[in-house]
């Protein structure tokens, strides 16, 4: 079975993370793994970035200030339903959790990041955003 060349490229991943300790931790990480990684710091400058680079993954915090990622992920989800987004966070509510995948999170994942995992979860996300019509 032929993959499609969308298919066989190294999925393109956007971190949007106040923490600049967990940017740099995710570049080097998923960059050894073979993901095309931008970082943002902010979740306006999230935006410009998944306008910019095309993701098919956003790796997403969920607490950060002005524009949260509870906020943002339903901004994406709206925006680029195509896009999937797994919130990342240290400390969450379960409520605050349920909020995220209600508007649209494709999954959720605890810090400190098995990045192992995260790989794996990130490789299916991208799967899925393969199958999915880009929003016109």
């Amino acid at each position: 079975m032929l993959m499609s060349e969308s298919m066989t490229s190294n999925p393109k991943v956007v971190v949007v993370d106040d923490e600049k300790k967990f940017l740099h931790l995710a570049k080097k990480n998923l960059g050894l793994r073979r993901f095309e990684v931008e970082l943002a710091e902010a979740g306006e400058e999230g935006i410009a970035k998944i306008y910019n680079f095309d993701p098919k993954v956003v790796l997403l915090d969920v607490l950060m200030p002005r524009l949260t990622g509870d906020e943002l992920v339903k901004m994406i989800t709206d925006w680029r339903p195509e896009v999937q987004v797994i919130m990342v966070t240290a400390n969450i509510s379960p409520e605050a959790k349920e909020e995220c995948m209600r508007n649209g999170a494709y999954a959720y994942v605890q810090k400190p990041v098995n990045f192992d995992q995260l790989a794996e979860l990130i490789k299916e996300a991208a799967q899925k955003s393969e199958s999915l019509p880009p929003a016109s």
